[in-house]
């Protein structure tokens, strides 16, 4: 399927489908970090890894780093699979 969420997730979503303001929602990385409370490795380096579009530049000041956006809903999906882990002993040794 040829579409933002398709292309850039892997998630089988049409643009006309999508729920732009809840359920399909892109949050920025700080965004992601104090809504969830996750550190920059628990979105770079643990299972499962988060994919993320790049926007052209930031949009507060353009000489700022470039700003990236997460999808809302894989971001607290990967919260709660950690989550899980941690509960039940079964988290990786390097947690």
């Amino acid at each position: 399927m040829d579409s933002y969420l398709g292309n850039g997730f892997d998630l089988a979503v049409c643009d006309n489908c999508r729920d732009d303001e809840v359920k399909h929602k892109l949050i920025s990385r700080t965004e992601a970090k104090q809504l969830y409370l996750l550190k920059d490795c628990d979105l770079d380096q643990r299972e499962p890894v988060l994919r993320f579009c790049p926007e052209e530049e930031h949009p507060h000041n353009p000489h700022w780093g470039d700003i990236k956006l997460y999808l809302r809903l894989q971001v607290g999906r990967a919260n709660r699979y950690q989550t899980s882990l941690f509960l039940t002993g079964c988290f990786p040794l390097a947690w």
